[in-house]
């Protein structure tokens, strides 16, 4: 029977369920940073969490405290017990230790040509001796300003008409009249010099990043981020396509959540740069396949079998209006193409990004997470997968693993004769987990020292320093519990091991298989794209032996790539029709059903490129 487990969401942290404690003691124990103003006494609130499974009855001082939150699962940490394994969400405002996000994204050159354009008219107010009618005027404006023939067809919704009159006498007959480069009318604001905004959205399965653009000039004016709320509901894509599929009525929920998050980011970047939201007329979304489906609302289950076939592939354009509340009336969301099941369009834009359909050497882009997506680009052919690597590089199903958040160990070096690890602490001082830049970190300075071997197993030779056996099996100390946060050793577990060893031979055998299929038996330049990829040490990868084919001097990190990529599109027609191009020309390769994968699988489990020394 498996160990009853509570599961801390954002943070990624599962502690065995205690009955004799509260979920803040548990929470307290186990490096989950939750705010208790009050000393767990249960009158401040500030540990108001929501709870999904099996917990200690709700007393009426708590119902009365917590009112209608009560009915929507929130109980108070300190006043809450778990009888069996359950899932606690940590509100943002309930955390202690705010989530690493990365924002920043691969700088490079864009077109500015955007799909959406002002116009600044001045149309002239009812004159009782011409006949002709409102729309017909400013039309006419439109056509004077765009330069084009009067037989250019303009969509001029009739809701957009209503008030319009009241608005020209308003501002002495001066409109602007936003528009799609097509041709469609999405709003007349009374007066000239109006905002034009524009906001591009990365949509991943564990963070949201919003960024605010000019639609006039291109300039960036605000970025915000915070993590996805589907992860309370589910930590990884698969998880939420299996909810999706036996609770039909949650894919309209958790599609909800997001739509409600990405309004609330977009309204606070606006506060920030000091614009009206009700301005923002176009929104660029990417996100991985099961993101695209779940935000689009479109029944994602068949992602999770074979042949993991998407509903569609294709772009999609949608009216903003049912999803951001508020915006203007005819707003649109335009969303990139998807490439397969587990190749999104959040890669597609980080291909576009990277400029990976114009390379002149062969190259390959990363982006590490749970599923892992690999592309490698030659000057003839790019060709794509998709690894399952699990959560261990995110700190998931490791004994003191979390995400990338202050107090997480994020780099190690360990002294070849003593092996007393020296530890870099995200935000410095004591360490309360490890995340999963820092476990790479930690088992190539273990590999090259010699404490853990080729197979991946510790070597009980070096018993005393710092290797020692515990409760379920050898583990490697980092640091003792007088010097954590926590109050507990920090240690390494033969199972932490196993966790990664999995994750990196699955990104080893992925890529060995494009290697193989592109006839090729190297590459000139590898880049790192996405948040792990961001913090992971290139030497460290290759001291694990993660990356086949590749010399550490030529990895880079590029940062948020996606993202970029959305902005690029946001503010360039023509990147955006150049993503359609790419994802039609990258092919893909199906590792789940490939002949050789897993013998290659098998090979790629070594921690050194001879794993039988």
């Amino acid at each position: 029977m498996s160990e009853a487990l509570i599961l801390f969401q954002p943070m990624g942290r599962r502690v065995a369920v205690d009955k004799k404690y509260s979920l803040l003691t548990m929470a307290e124990q186990n490096g989950v940073g939750i705010e208790a103003t009050c000393g767990g006494k249960g009158l401040c609130g500030s540990c108001k969490v929501q709870v999904q499974g099996k917990v200690s009855p709700l007393e009426k001082e708590e119902a009365d405290y917590l009112g209608p939150d009560a009915k929507k699962g929130y109980r108070l940490a300190c006043q809450t017990r778990a009888l069996e394994g359950v899932k606690v969400w940590v509100p943002e405002n309930s955390r202690l230790h705010k989530q690493v996000i990365l924002t920043t994204g691969y700088e490079h050159e864009m077109n500015f040509d955007p799909e959406i354009c002002v116009w600044e008219l001045s149309v002239p107010l009812k004159d009782t001796e011409k006949t002709d009618q409102l729309h017909e005027r400013i039309l006419e404006k439109l056509n004077k300003a765009a330069q084009i023939g009067s037989d250019f067809q303009w969509h001029l919704p009739s809701a957009l008409l209503q008030g319009v009159d009241e608005k020209l006498h308003k501002s002495d007959g001066r409109v602007s009249v936003v528009t799609t480069m097509s041709g469609r009318c999405l709003e007349i604001i009374p007066g000239w010099d109006t905002d034009c905004l524009g906001l591009a959205v990365d949509l991943g399965t564990t963070t949201i990043v919003v960024y605010l653009v000019d639609l006039k000039t291109g300039r960036s004016l605000s970025v915000k981020a915070g993590m996805n709320p589907q992860v309370s509901q589910g930590e990884d894509v698969i998880s939420r396509i299996a909810l999706c599929r036996d609770r039909p009525d949650r894919l309209k929920k958790l599609a909800e959540s997001v739509h409600q998050f990405i309004t609330e980011l977009a309204q606070q970047a606006c506060m920030e740069a000091g614009v009206p939201f009700r301005h923002i007329f176009e929104t660029v979304l990417v996100g991985n396949t099961a993101m695209h489906h779940i935000f689009l609302q479109l029944d994602p289950s068949g992602l999770a079998q074979a042949p993991y076939t998407p509903v569609t592939s294709d772009s999609v354009e949608i009216s903003a209006l049912p999803i951001t509340p508020g915006s203007a009336p005819e707003a649109q969301i335009h969303v990139l193409p998807v490439k397969a099941g587990f190749v999104g369009a959040d890669t597609v834009a980080a291909v576009l990004a990277l400029d990976a359909d114009q390379v002149t050497e062969p190259t390959l882009i990363l982006d590490l997470g749970t599923n892992g997506e690999i592309v490698l680009a030659t000057p003839e052919r790019m060709l794509c997968c998709s690894c399952a690597a699990g959560p261990a590089f995110e700190g998931g199903h490791i004994k003191w693993g979390l995400r990338g958040a202050p107090g997480a160990v994020d780099q190690v070096s360990v002294s070849a004769d003593s092996l007393v690890p020296e530890l870099r602490v995200i935000g410095g001082g004591s360490a309360l987990g490890i995340c999963g830049s820092g476990l790479v970190s930690l088992v190539s300075e273990l590999v090259k020292a010699g404490v853990v071997t080729p197979s991946g197993g510790f070597d009980p030779a070096w018993r005393g320093k710092h290797l020692r056996e515990g409760a379920n099996g050898w583990e490697y100390l980092l640091a003792t519990k007088e010097n954590t946060g926590t109050g507990q050793d920090l240690v390494l577990t033969h199972q932490d091991l196993s966790h990664l060893q999995l994750a990196k031979a699955a990104i080893h055998a992925g890529i060995s298989l494009l290697l193989s299929e592109m006839g090729i038996p190297s590459v000139e330049k590898v880049l790192l794209a996405g948040a792990f990829g961001n913090y992971l040490d290139p030497g460290a990868a290759c001291g694990i032996n993660m990356f086949p084919g590749v010399v550490v001097e030529n990895i880079t990190s590029v940062g948020n790539a996606a993202g970029a990529g959305a902005l690029s599109a946001l503010i360039s027609r023509s990147q955006r029709k150049r993503a359609q191009t790419i994802a039609r020309r990258m092919d893909y390769l199906e590792l789940a059903t490939h002949p050789k994968f897993n013998e290659t699988f098998v090979m790629s489990m070594a921690f050194s490129e001879r794993g039988d020394d």
